[in-house]
């Protein structure tokens, strides 16, 4: 008896920062979102050692008097939420009231504020006890103050990572939270060095181009739509500038930066076939959804959600982005590799590999005769390109929104068709060209529930191993709906009587394998699953070859079959079909102008 006691407060906030706060990003997130609740217009964070010696957020919000510094340290303090009704209707980023006293638990942290900008008051914590209060001069606002994050939690303390890693996480986090929050001016300095500053101009272009680069900004598309309550805005850069990771697809809720694994994939989804596999997207995606169909008290973090009528929801981003990307001129621009006389001799640069990344600075040019560049952030590491300089006129395209009138000039090494224009020289792989005009109407094709099928002269024989036919003999009508008619003749032996007009005879067996396989990965049998696969698959197996010559008739029915794609600018694994060179480019090379 007696065994169960209950633990002191102090013991329970130290427990509690365990969920809230896990490194100094954790700290700066639940701060940043504080002093936004306090409808500040700007938010300045300094750090020093990237956040693990110390962490200082200044606001002009609207400040505290004493007695709600004083409160703002006990747990489950807030002034945001205070019936179960405001539980189900979050409009605030913070609403737990765990975040103060969890970080003063675990650190020596100050908090200075102000509702005049005269008098001010004071409150400092050591390991969760007061050791300090009192009446201050302070600015209009409130000002943050936690030194040396976990000092008393060693065990906590020894799994941070080292200053440059935690500075990246801060960074990242308040990347995110300028695009949840265009009308707030944010500034992140570190060990004195800007590492952000935002502007506040609520204008989208400009907030990429200072989060991103200019080129981002340049390649900027812009759509919306509004569906079953949801208002939505989608910034979405165009598919020549991608990232090798799914970081960059960003999804603001109600001015709340989060995650959701589905919204995310069907951004990928949307931008299907336009990007390399392996490759994903840069876009932001707003949604003003009515709070009471989003909960966001799903985990102390606050940045997992679950939606109600997701699934709607996700065809809608799908499709705008699709639509969107249809509907624009996407013909990457490339830089060509060239050599600049420096001080220490030539040098080489080239366009496509990745620069040293560094964070937002402008790389002054001291030397007359050397390239410099805006380097980038990590989160930027990846080909850029240059956009195109100016639309063609109209009545140059035969659709004025896929390709611009090109003169054919020759072919190279029987693989890259040269076209030219008045803005420059324009290379098309004519392999990938096929692969996509292949690829469009064999997806029509496949589209039509019923297959249209011819009789085979000679019938195909296909072995099948003993688990493959076991599984082939509970699905042979499913084949048969995808306009195979397989026929058993022994126990692991099987002949094509029948298949598909659109499957060509001499890949019959290898593409009843390829399909074969994606029933067993995808547990489906159905024609709209595989659809999409298999038209990759054919298109690519009957599309022409590299190092194949083309004749002039060839080439000017390729060019217009291309024309008439949906999405004449990559084949349909995302590698572009033709790239440009311009004019400005070219000069450059030959030194006709100064770089």
């Amino acid at each position: 008896m007696g065994n169960i006691k209950k633990m002191s407060t102090q013991l329970a906030n130290m427990i509690a920062a365990g969920e809230v706060v896990e490194r100094p990003s954790s700290v700066v997130k639940e701060l940043v979102e504080n002093a936004i609740d306090a409808k500040a217009t700007t938010i300045k964070v300094f750090l020093e050692d990237g956040g693990l010696k110390e962490i200082k957020v200044v606001d002009d919000g609207i400040g505290m008097d004493e007695e709600d510094v004083r409160l703002a340290f006990f747990p489950h303090a807030t002034s945001k939420i205070k019936t179960e009704y405001d539980l189900f209707r979050i409009l605030s980023l913070g609403f737990r009231g765990e975040a103060i006293a969890s970080i003063a638990a675990v650190s020596h942290m100050q908090i200075i504020s102000s509702l005049d900008g005269i008098k001010g008051y004071q409150v400092t914590y050591q390991s969760g006890n007061k050791i300090e209060e009192g009446i201050c001069h302070a600015n209009k606002g409130t000002t943050v103050i936690v030194k040396n994050l976990f000092f008393n939690t060693p065990a906590r303390l020894k799994y941070l990572k080292p200053a440059k890693n935690e500075l990246a996480a801060v960074s990242f986090f308040m990347d995110k939270i300028a695009l949840a929050h265009p009308n707030i001016r944010f500034m992140l300095i570190n060990d004195n060095k800007t590492i952000l500053s935002t502007s506040a101009s609520n204008q989208s272009e400009n907030l990429m181009g200072e989060i991103y680069n200019l080129e981002v900004a340049k390649n900027l598309l812009k759509s919306n739509f509004i569906i079953d309550g949801v208002k939505s805005e989608l910034l979405l850069v165009k598919p020549e500038i991608y990232r090798a990771n799914k970081l960059e697809i960003t999804l603001i809720v109600n001015g709340r930066y989060v995650k959701n694994y589905n919204i995310t994939n069907s951004v990928i989804e949307g931008y299907k076939t336009y990007l390399p596999i392996g490759k994903y997207p840069i876009a932001v995606i707003y949604l003003d959804i009515d709070p009471i169909l989003v909960d966001v008290n799903v985990h102390p973090s606050k940045t997992e959600i679950k939606i109600s009528s997701e699934n709607i929801l996700l065809e809608q981003i799908e499709k705008t982005i699709a639509e969107t990307l249809k509907n624009s001129l996407l013909i990457p621009t490339r830089n060509i590799a060239r050599t600049y006389n420096t001080d220490e001799g030539y040098q080489k640069i080239n366009i496509f590999e990745v620069p040293t990344p560094v964070f937002h600075e402008e790389k002054k040019d001291n030397n007359a005769h050397e390239v410099t560049s805006k380097e980038i952030k990590p989160n930027d590491m990846l080909v850029s390109k240059n956009p195109i300089l100016s639309e063609p006129k109209e009545e140059s395209y035969k659709n004025v929104n896929k390709l611009p009138y090109m003169e054919y000039i020759g072919q190279a090494f029987g693989t890259y068709l040269i076209f030219q224009n008045s803005e420059g020289l324009y290379l098309i792989d004519q392999h990938a060209a096929a692969e996509r005009i292949n690829y469009e109407k064999n997806y029509e094709i496949l589209g039509k529930p019923q297959q249209p099928t011819t009789d085979l002269l000679l019938p195909i024989l296909i072995s099948f191993t003993k688990s493959e036919s076991l599984f082939l003999e509970e699905h042979l009508k499913d084949f048969q709906n995808l306009g195979f008619n397989l026929e058993p003749i022994a126990n692991q032996d099987y002949v094509v009587r029948s298949m598909p007009l659109w499957a060509k005879i001499e890949k019959a067996e290898e593409l009843i394998h390829d399909i074969f396989s994606l029933m067993i990965q995808e547990r489906k049998i159905d024609i709209i699953t595989f659809r999409d696969s298999i038209a990759k698959q054919i298109s690519c197996k009957s599309s022409i070859k590299a190092n194949h010559a083309l004749n002039r008739i060839e080439v000017d029915a390729l060019i217009d079959n291309l024309k008439e794609c949906k999405n004449p600018y990559t084949c349909p694994h995302g590698r572009p079909t033709l790239i440009k060179l311009s004019e400005k480019e070219l000069e450059k090379m030959f030194e006709r102008i100064q770089s």
